[in-house]
């Protein structure tokens, strides 16, 4: 059975090997690993939540949330184990994500995704995400690099 769970204190060495095998078998830009060595700690804020698919003790996916101001979040680290892709575990921590979103008053869910991810790019569109081209904003650093991302935003109710 599949439990989506908020990180713990004793997640976090598995949670980071868990996230730098994605980085490493997706041949991803390691400039953009930042946070990844305590994620629990990267994601403290008040309105910020860092969320672990697990099965059992395995973790099989993971995602956060960053608050970037009042109204706008950015889901971060949204990430599933190679053997679970299609499999609807994504599903289950964005139907989490969007929730801890819509609990904390955010209006809008921004993300990226670097612009070879086409599979993310299929969920987030099955998921309601449209396309759109951000400023550069310090909060979130790869705002700053449309070379390589493609940047998406989703309107909660």
């Amino acid at each position: 059975m599949i439990k989506i769970v908020k990180i713990k204190d004793e997640d976090i060495e598995q949670v980071y090997r868990f996230c730098i095998g994605i980085f490493e078998e997706l041949g991803w830009d390691k400039r953009f690993n930042y946070g990844l060595e305590n994620l629990k700690e990267f994601f403290n804020g008040s309105r910020e939540a860092f969320f672990l698919a697990k099965r059992g003790k395995e973790i099989i996916g993971c995602g956060g949330l960053k608050e970037l101001s009042e109204d706008k979040c950015l889901m971060k680290r949204f990430y599933v184990a190679k053997d679970f892709r299609g499999k609807g575990v994504a599903s289950l921590i964005f139907k989490k994500i969007r929730g801890f979103a819509e609990e904390q008053s955010y209006k809008v869910i921004f993300l990226d995704t670097f612009q070879n991810n086409f599979r993310a790019k299929r969920f987030y569109e099955k998921n309601g995400f449209k396309p759109f081209n951000p400023k550069p904003d310090k909060k979130w650093k790869e705002s700053e690099h449309a070379d390589l991302f493609e940047f998406r935003k989703l309107k909660l109710k």
